[in-house]
Order: structure tokens, then sequence, then C-alpha cells
């Protein structure tokens, strides 16, 4: 979530960042489902050394900006990826609704708010549509490496079967919009006993709305998960703005 800004400072901020600035054309747009745009980009990130993680943002008016975490990226063919989930609400929504092939847009590289473990041999995954980038990332580089990965993801009853389409080797549960991370704890419970044992000492990646992640971070300790294990970045919550 990324306050609004005053116009002056947002274009002062550009001039001061620019090394970080690239014009890129949408060459390609999949969609998931009617919630769920999958947008490609290219252009020249010979020096952009994305990895796994990586958020950019895109300016949606005047005086505010959007992070998105790169789903993919393509250092031979210098294209990115990113996945936009159009929540009808809040300013990004209108500048992921209307992108269309062709466009030229301006992407600012950022750096990776939740970073991918290299130690660890196992990755457990929990957010929701907003994590779907992240995670798609994360499961890329995942096989890539021969470890495992899995985990659980509340999404809207509507989006369930979008994450087929992604490949994603994840399970999903329908989001209760009244009791945060519920659903997905009610699933955590019904795991079998030698499956959670094969799975106690994994890194925990918990992304999404902020009061699923704390709930499911409670659930983890209480769980005898230690906090070193659990790594933590709540992108939005109800009724706050910066979240669309």
């Amino acid at each position: 979530m990324m306050p609004k800004i005053p116009s002056w400072l947002a274009n002062t901020m550009e001039k001061v960042i620019s090394n970080k600035i690239y014009q890129v054309e949408v060459v390609g747009i999949n969609m998931l489902n009617s919630n769920l745009k999958c947008v490609t980009f290219k252009g020249d990130f010979f020096d952009a050394n994305f990895m796994p993680g990586n958020e950019v943002l895109f300016r949606v008016n005047a005086n505010e900006y959007r992070h998105y975490t790169l789903s993919g990226f393509d250092e031979a063919n210098e294209t990115c990826e990113v996945i936009f989930y159009l929540n009808k609400q809040g300013p990004g929504h209108s500048l992921a609704v209307n992108i269309k092939k062709g466009d030229q847009l301006k992407l600012i590289a950022d750096g990776a708010k939740v970073k991918y473990d290299e130690e660890a041999n196992q990755h457990f995954f929990f957010g929701d549509e907003t994590s779907l980038g992240l995670y798609e990332s994360f499961g890329k580089k995942v096989m890539h490496e021969d470890v495992e990965y899995f985990g659980v993801l509340e999404l809207m009853e509507e989006n369930l079967s979008a994450v087929n389409q992604l490949k994603l080797l994840i399970d999903t549960v329908p989001a209760d919009v009244n009791s945060p991370a519920k659903n997905a704890i009610n699933w955590m419970d019904n795991m079998h006993p030698i499956c959670w044992e094969m799975w106690r000492n994994a890194t925990f990646y918990l992304t999404g709305r902020a009061k699923s992640v704390q709930a499911f971070k409670k659930y983890l300790k209480q769980k005898g998960v230690s906090f070193r294990q659990i790594i933590t970045a709540p992108y939005w919550e109800m009724g706050k703005i910066g979240g669309g």
C-alpha cells in the first residue's frame, strides 16, 4: 500500500530514480478469468537484474503509484509479467482493466519486499488473489532448484479455478470476508498429521489481506512454528486506501 503524494514530488522522484524507469510495451494479455489479467511487458531490461519476488510500480494517476509483484521474467527476451487482480476498486483497477496490447507505459523497477529463502528445502505459501504473482514466481524458482513447495490460497469463489491455469501446485479454499483465514486454517487442521510433520520445518510465506496474514501467523505460532520460519507481507485490508 502506498499513500498519495503531491504530483510535484512524484515528478521529482521520477527524475531522481530515472535509471530504474523503463519504457515498456504491452506485448501480451492472458485473461485467467474475468478478474485476473496476466500482462506481458517488453522493455530494455538488460540491466534490471530481476529476481523472484521483485516488485514494480506503475503511476496510476498524478498522485498515486501501485506496487505489483512480477509473476515471471525472461532475461533473454527482455520481457516480464504481472498478474493484475481486477478488484473493481481503487485507482489501480482503472489502470489494470484498461491495459491493452500495444500500450506504452512507464514501469519502475523496485526491490523484493518478500525475499525467497535460498536456504530452505520446503516453501509453504499462504495468500489470496493479490499473492498469485509472487507465488507464481517463487513456484518457478522452486521447480528449477528441485526443492518442494505447497500451500493454500483463500480466493473469492469466482476465482478458485484460475489457479489451474497457472499450474500452481497449491490448494485453494473460499475466502470468508467476515472470518479472515478461517477456511485456510480449517484446511490446515484437516491435514494428515504425517503431512504436517513433513512440512512443519518449512519456510512459510504469508501475504495478501492483513487480517488473514495476522490470523494465519497466530495459528502457525500455536502449532509450534518458530518466528524465524515465517515471512509476512500484508498487501491490503478492507477499508484501507492503497489496496486497489
